[in-house]
Parts: structure tokens; C-alpha cells; sequence
């Protein structure tokens, strides 16, 4: 009697073995490819400015670059144009983690040209984008059914950021954090056994040495940590100049004509030659002087200076269409906003304090956790980069500040502002998790009341009054204009405005919601819109998905007081009759 459930049970424990065996070959992998992209960064830099870069070259290296990566990323690989990690989290929750063989070689490539040729853009982000790509390349190859494939993205990504930023534990905490969403995820096994197979990998390709040579620091008096608190608030006012200034240039880039798409990257690499030649120090990943920021080896003029310029190159190479990430930026900004701080709060401090380095260290954690939002895994990464666990309390601090202001004034991560610039929604942590039973898709119907957005408002009125509908949908499903009512169609009537396409009359934005979102988000938006909610696509906005209704929310409420009543009236000794249809929607119950 009891050997019967060790089939099923021996089947699961060796498929979690063959997973955990494919996450250490995943992250061998990803590990040997994040290597290979930044050898192949730092090849390229040198081949394309040698030893010692003339004013020439920095000025007509990255445009006429960007000349050719600009058509690349139009013509064959539209999906590796930026960071990476936007895309990565979208493939993971929307794609059940389907990701291109081409998105990763393109990366590649095209990150390997465009940080190379001197934009000032990371690495680790297109590492992510890597790693994340082969392991779904991969699970795909092996036909894994898709679930599978989708718990193999944060495996890879985790493993490629390890290698790329030589940080096992922090990659770890980024995939949890940023890429799933939740610190509770079953794939924490997976993941960390990713990360150690690649930084295995990278250290025996690339040597043991740290990214950065950092001195011991230590707290040097309690009064210490009011400097501490200085440099949040700076940092998370500075992190929300980067994050705005990000989203404002690259909305006004998306507005240009999509024709100048292929050039677009040209004109920042026009910039960036120009800036280039006043400011050398912000090319490309520019590690090298952060370490000399981290060490003291910078002036507060010159730290001022470089983190002002580097945000401003930044923003202008991310924005233009170039390939290649923020995470770099975000901790070459941090550094030396960090060291100008300390810098004035070393003259100024009536009490003793450390050197200006140590400010330095923590303002990197600062900006990543303002940037990013990626508190914990920031203060896990300085931890990482230290061994040292004196600047955990300063870190923590001036992190908790940096996020609070961030967030307070921008409340949509910049990762996931970027994809809904991009018309891409995801899902709610809340709804990530699975906890809501009811959601849009279960109440929504498929027949939605369509107009052409070209039909003059008189004949839709007449269609109205024929159909005794309040409200409709204009365009077609799977280019939704708006919403026009009765009342708008009467009123153009009245002025005279009766042949005007009714396209006219509408709001460029309009309620929604999405398949995924659950009732009490319907109900509360259902309240903002006359008669009929559309559900639109996460992937865009304007794809019409179905259509909620008054009829269809009276229906879910009969259909669940309904439920509730049989589980009363039934008997306790009276099984459920399995597998019974709804008569109404003619989905099992």
C-alpha cells in the first residue's frame, strides 16, 4: 500500500535533478558568454582607439560606429536596442520566458560595437539579456515544456550577471529581485547554483582579481552616519535626475519619424564624440575611474564634474537606441556623487569621519538602489565587492533614503517605465503571485461594440439610437482609438460637428484594464467609464483583448453567491460532482 506514490514521487525528484543539472551546464555557459562579451568590449575599444586615443578618433569613432549598429538593430535585431533587463522580465512574465536565439547574438554583437565604440553604456544589462537568452535558447532546443523554459531565464540570467560583475551572490538577488519579482521564488536553488558554476568560469578564464581595489573602511565615529544620511538624500535626488531625464529624452526620441529609427543612434554617437573630446573619463564602462574614485585618487572638482557629464553621456547613448545597459552608469555615477559628498563632508564635519572613498563606496550602493530599485541586492553587492562588513550600516542608510525618495517621487521603476514607454504592462507583484482567484479575463466577453474611427459622428449616433447602446469602442480590435459615448456624439450633432470622423471626439487615453488584473481593479475602473470597460493586451495597450460589461460583473457576483450557497447545502458525507460547466460561460467548475 505504501509503495504506490514512489512513482510519481521518484519522477519529480529526478526531474529536479536533471533541472539542477542543467542550471549548472546553463550557468557554465552563461558564465563563458558574459567573459567573452566583455573580452570582446574591451578588444574592440582597443582596436578602435589603440593605447592612446587622438581627438579625432574620439570624436569620429562613435557616430560613424552607431551608423552601422543603428541599421543593425533595425533591419536584424530590433529586441537588443537598450539595456536588456526590460526585455528579459518581459520575455520571463508575458513569453513564458521565449527568447530568440537571435536576441542573444545580437546583443552580442551589437553591445560589443556600441559600448566599445566609447558610448557611455554598462555591460552587465546585456550580459543579463545574454545569459537570459541562452538558457531559453537552450530549453527550447531540448523541447522543455514552457514552464521549464521559462524558469531557465532568471537561471541564465543570474549566472551571466556572477560572471560579468564577479558578484555570486548579488546576481542571485537580482534575479529574485528584479527579474521574478519575488524573494520567495522556488528557483533560488537553481539560481544559485547558476551563479557559482559561472563565476568559476570567469575566474579561471579571467583570474581572481576584484572589479575594484577597495580599502578597508569602518564607521569612524556614530555622529559619522548624519553624513551617511546626507549622501541619500542627495543620492535619491540625483537618482531621480537620471531616471527622469532618461524617460523624458527617450519619449522625445520615440516621438521622431520611424524612419530616422536607423540613424537615431548616430546622432548620440555625434554627441557623445563631442563630449568625448572635452571629457575622456566617461567612455564606455569607465570602471577604471571609479576605482581611482574609491581610492581617493580623485579631486572634488573632478568627481562633481564627472558625475554631471556621465549622467548627462549616459542618458544620451541609452536614449538614442544604442545598445548597452544602465547598471555600470548607475554605479559610476554613485561613486562619484559618493566622493563629492564626502569630499565636502570631510572639510565641513565637526566630528571625525572616514576618506572621501568610503563615501565613494556607499554612494554606488546609493544610486543602484535609487536607479534600479534593487535595494538589497545593492547593499549585498558593496558587501560582495568589500568582504567587509563595517560599511553594511552606512550602506543601509543612505540605501533606505536613496529608495524612499525615489520612489516617492518616481513610483514606476525605471526598468518597467521603459517597456510601458514601449506600450508593454507587466503584472502586478500582487498578481505575479497568483493569490487573486477572479481576475478581468474571467469576466470579460469576446463580442465588443465596435465603430471605424473615420465614421462621421452623425451616422454613429444613428447607430447608437438603432442599438440602444450609451457607449463604443472606435478603431478595430487590434488598434482600439477610445471610447465615445452617446452624449459626445449628440453634442458634435448639436454644433454642427455631425460629419467629423468620430475619431475626433475621443481621448487619446481611455480606462482599461488587463486579462490578468483582478476584480477589485475592475470594479474600481469599471466606476471611470460609461458602460463597458475594454481589456487591452499588456504587450499594447491599443490590442483589444475582450470587453467587460454591467452584465458580465452581476453575473461573476450570482455566479460566486451561486457557489458559495451549493458548498453550504451540500452535505458533509456529499462529495463535489467533479468536472461540472458553468451554464453561463461553459467553463468548468
Amino acid at each position: 500500500m505504501t509503495s504506490a506514490p514512489r512513482g510519481p514521487q521518484q519522477l519529480r525528484l529526478r526531474e529536479h535533478q536533471l533541472f539542477l543539472a542543467l542550471s549548472i551546464i546553463i550557468g557554465v555557459l552563461a558564465g563563458l558568454a558574459a567573459v567573452l562579451f566583455t573580452l570582446a568590449i574591451e578588444r574592440t575599444d582597443r582596436l578602435l582607439f589603440g593605447f592612446a586615443s587622438s581627438p579625432l578618433r574620439l570624436f569620429l569613432v562613435p557616430p560613424l560606429v552607431s551608423i552601422g549598429t543603428g541599421i543593425l538593430l533595425v533591419r536584424l535585431f530590433p529586441q537588443a536596442r537598450g539595456s536588456g533587463v526590460p526585455q528579459t522580465k518581459a520575455a520571463f512574465h508575458l513569453h513564458q520566458g521565449h527568447i530568440p536565439i537571435r536576441v542573444p547574438l545580437g546583443k552580442f554583437l551589437t553591445g560589443a560595437l556600441c559600448v566599445g565604440s566609447g558610448h557611455s553604456m554598462g555591460r552587465e544589462g546585456p550580459s543579463v539579456q545574454i545569459g537570459a537568452g541562452v538558457a531559453s535558447s537552450i530549453g527550447r532546443w531540448l523541447q522543455l515544456p514552457p514552464h521549464r523554459v521559462k524558469e531557465l531565464v532568471p537561471v541564465g540570467a543570474a549566472g551571466a550577471l556572477a560572471a560579468a560583475f564577479n558578484t555570486p551572490i548579488a546576481a542571485v538577488l537580482f534575479a529574485l529581485e528584479e527579474i521574478i519579482g519575488d524573494m520567495n521564488a522556488s528557483l533560488l536553488g537553481s539560481t544559485v547554483v547558476a551563479s557559482v558554476a559561472s563565476v568559476v568560469v570567469a575566474r579561471s578564464i579571467l583570474g581572481n582579481e576584484p572589479l575594484f581595489h577597495v580599502p578597508a573602511y569602518e564607521l569612524v565615529h556614530p555622529a559619522e552616519l548624519i553624513g551617511y544620511v546626507a549622501l541619500g538624500i542627495v543620492g535619491g535626488l540625483v537618482s531621480l535626475a537620471f531616471s527622469k531625464s532618461l524617460l523624458g529624452l527617450r519619449a522625445l526620441f520615440l516621438r521622431l519619424p520611424r524612419p530616422s529609427l536607423a540613424f537615431q543612434p548616430a546622432i548620440g554617437g555625434l554627441a557623445i564624440g563631442a563630449i568625448l573630446l572635452a571629457v575622456p573619463e566617461i567612455k564606455g564602462v569607465g570602471y577604471e575611474y571609479v576605482d581611482q574614485a574609491l581610492n581617493g585618487g580623485l579631486l572634488f572638482g573632478a568627481m562633481l564634474t564627472l558625475c554631471c557629464v556621465k549622467l548627462a553621456a549616459t542618458v544620451i547613448s541609452y536614449c538614442s537606441g544604442n545598445a548597452g545597459g544602465i547598471f555600470a552608469p548607475s554605479l559610476y555615477i554613485g561613486a562619484m556623487a559618493g566622493g563629492a559628498v564626502g569630499t565636502i563632508i570631510n572639510r565641513i564635519a565637526p566630528f571625525p569621519n572616514a576618506d572621501a572613498g568610503a563615501y565613494a563606496l556607499v554612494g554606488m550602493g546609493t544610486l543602484f538602489a535609487g536607479i534600479i530599485r534593487a535595494p538589497i541586492t545593492s547593499v549585498f553587492m558593496i558587501f560582495e565587492i568589500t568582504q567587509d562588513y563595517q560599511i553594511i550600516v552606512p550602506l543601509m542608510v543612505a540605501n533606505l533614503l536613496s529608495f524612499v525618495i525615489s520612489r516617492r517621487y518616481q513610483p514606476i521603476p525605471v526598468y518597467e517605465a521603459l517597456l510601458r514607454q514601449d506600450g508593454i504592462h507587466l503584472p502586478s507583484p500582487a498578481l505575479r503571485s497568483g493569490l487573486r482567484a477572479r481576475l478581468a479575463r474571467d469576466l470579460m466577453g469576446h463580442e465588443a461594440p465596435l465603430l471605424p474611427d473615420d465614421l462621421p459622428a452623425e451616422g454613429a449616433w444613428q447607430i447608437g439610437q438603432r442599438d440602444g447602446r450609451d457607449a463604443y469602442l472606435v478603431g478595430t480590435r487590434d488598434r482600439i482609438v477610445g471610447i465615445v459615448t452617446i452624449e459626445q456624439l449628440a453634442a458634435a450633432r448639436d454644433a454642427a460637428r455631425g460629419s467629423e470622423p468620430i475619431a475626433s471626439l475621443v481621448d487619446a487615453t481611455f480606462v482599461h484594464v488587463h486579462p490578468d488584473h483582478p476584480l477589485d481593479v475592475v470594479l474600481e475602473r469599471f466606476a471611470e467609464t460609461p458602460e463597458l470597460l475594454p481589456v487591452v493586451s499588456r504587450e499594447d495597450v491599443r490590442r483589444l483583448e475582450g470587453v467587460i460589461t454591467a452584465d458580465d460583473v452581476t453575473r461573476s457576483f450570482r455566479g460566486r453567491r451561486a457557489d458559495a450557497a451549493g458548498a453550504v447545502s451540500r452535505r458533509p458525507e456529499e462529495p463535489a460532482t467533479p468536472a461540472q460547466s458553468d451554464p453561463r460561460t461553459g467553463r468548468q467548475s
